[in-house]
């Protein structure tokens, strides 16, 4: 695989309404930038009720590098993640949110640390979001980080850049909200390196965000403690 080539992988439920701004934003910055050679962007369309499918079946016909992943429904975060992965053909993977909470601009200030790292991880300076979802998010970042021995200042910042095939995704089983903790834990067992940098963050203006609802919660819950019990049976083995 082409070290000089990125794949952009783009989460996307119930968009319709700003999934368009952020192919033009991502494509117009792709285009004009130089350090990666070849791209490709994947959007991930996880069982969106609105008109995302029809607006991304358009797209594809305006931008030839684009490839569009359809769930019957929906799977969740995590779930759509591996979707696109599954599918990139390149070596250098970024994860960003496509609700226009990040922009893909963002990539100059990570794409330097390649050389170095295995793992770029952007985290919020100034999150723009409520009061509610900040603490939330705060929350969980230490509670994750000390129940897994994990440093990390925000642990599920959408934006995220790294190489492929330091992981094997075929590993991965935690397919929703608790996805990139169980990101980072194998990134730790596999020994790779991690550089944290700030990224601007926006207010989301479209789409409605489910992170914070009592379900999600719940079922991140659950996620985190079978990833508890995962790693006690691993540690179990190992002695």
């Amino acid at each position: 695989m082409n070290k000089d080539a990125i794949s952009v992988v783009l989460p996307s439920y119930d968009l319709a309404d700003i999934i368009g701004k952020t192919l033009s934003d991502t494509y117009d910055y792709l285009s004009k930038q130089t350090f990666f050679l070849r791209y490709e962007v994947i959007v991930v369309d996880d069982g969106s009720r609105d008109k995302t499918a029809q607006f991304l079946k358009d797209a594809a016909a305006r931008y030839p590098s684009l490839k569009v992943v359809t769930h019957s429904e929906n799977e969740g975060y995590g779930a759509a993640l591996l979707s696109g992965l599954h599918i990139a053909q390149y070596s250098s993977i970024l994860f960003m949110d496509a609700d226009g909470q990040f922009q893909i601009s963002s990539l100059v200030d990570m794409q330097p640390f390649l050389e170095d790292d295995d793992i770029i991880t952007g985290y919020r300076s100034h999150r723009r979001d409520s009061v509610y979802r900040i603490l939330l998010g705060k929350m969980y970042t230490w509670f994750a980080c000390r129940l897994f021995d994990l440093s990390l200042k925000d642990i599920n910042c959408g934006f995220k850049l790294f190489k492929k095939d330091r992981f094997n995704f075929d590993e991965f089983d935690c397919h929703a909200g608790v996805f990139y903790t169980d990101f980072f834990i194998q990134a730790r067992e596999k020994g790779c390196r991690i550089k944290e940098v700030p990224v601007a963050h926006f207010p989301r203006v479209q789409g409605k965000q489910t992170g914070a609802s009592l379900e999600v919660i719940i079922e991140a819950l659950r996620d985190l403690y079978r990833l508890a019990s995962r790693q006690k049976k691993a540690v179990k083995n190992i002695t």
